[in-house]
């Protein structure tokens, strides 16, 4: 089995119409330079452990959306695939199951989705 499985820019699109999560996991500055997926949250890839492990109700307070289900389908990305896939162990680690890691990661959807 493995522990997540890549997705490009079209299986993001796909995942983000069946209203998968989508997890960002570059550093707020590089959000702020650049951007952020549509309808992603922030979780910088050195608070993810911490993150998904807090209790429901402070998760929710802290990203203002609920906290994924162990069993909800999770996609990260970043800058180009790295921190991403490295997110997706960490998720693993910590029983996720349903776990993506969008691999062309910002720098593609810069490209692709902003020249639509």
């Amino acid at each position: 089995m493995s522990v997540y499985e890549n997705v490009d820019y079209n299986g993001l699109l796909a995942k983000m119409d069946q209203k998968s999560f989508v997890i960002d996991v570059r550093e707020r500055h590089e959000l702020a330079a650049t951007g952020s997926l549509p309808n992603s949250i922030n979780v910088p890839l050195g608070e993810l452990e911490n993150d998904l492990n807090l209790p429901d109700d402070v998760f929710n307070e802290k990203h203002q959306v609920p906290k994924p289900d162990k069993d909800n389908e999770i996609v990260f990305s970043c800058a180009r695939g790295n921190r991403s896939r490295r997110a997706a162990e960490i998720a693993f680690k910590l029983d996720y199951k349903k776990l993506f890691n969008y691999t062309g990661g910002w720098t593609e959807w810069s490209v692709k989705h902003l020249s639509t």
